[in-house]
């Protein structure tokens, strides 16, 4: 008897590891996926109205930007220094969301973008931007990513 159950545990093994795992739940909360789209709206409002306050607003504390051909920066004064200097060149812009999700107190947003100041066009690119929600249930920014769709230009001789 004991020979006949040895000899089948491998096959009812086999059996079990062939079975399908249920799909996981999607728990992405259509609420929560627009409260974040409606931060990308309120970050390039603020940009458009030269609010770097309101920019900064919009950030976890120690949230980390991390811009095109330039170092990463973090925290408030990193963020000031990044947006700040892009509002001081006159620099406006659109963003357009192409998907955003959030599940539990995590989320994302990614888009593209268009840059111009008084003078036209200065950029177009993509960005993907990571969220947290805080304890007191707003979406913050708590990582920002952003790169150009044009090559680096070329190197002073």
């Amino acid at each position: 008897m004991m020979k006949k159950l040895l000899s089948t545990l491998p096959l009812f093994l086999m059996i079990l590891g062939c079975t399908q795992a249920p799909p996981p739940t999607d728990t992405t909360d259509a609420t929560d996926t627009t409260a974040i789209l409606a931060v990308t709206e309120t970050w390039e409002a603020a940009l458009n109205a030269k609010d770097i306050d309101g920019i900064v607003a919009l950030y976890t504390s120690d949230a980390r930007v991390l811009p095109p051909n330039a170092e990463m920066a973090s925290g408030e004064a990193g963020i000031r220094a990044v947006f700040g200097g892009m509002i001081d060149a006159g620099i406006g812009g659109e963003l357009t969301s192409v998907g955003a999700r959030a599940s539990g107190d995590v989320g994302y947003d990614v888009g593209t973008y268009s840059l111009h100041n008084d003078d036209g066009p200065v950029d177009t690119g993509k960005w993907i931007v990571t969220f947290i929600r805080g304890d007191d249930g707003v979406w913050r920014i708590s990582n920002d990513i952003f790169n150009s769709d044009n090559p680096p230009a070329a190197p002073a001789e």
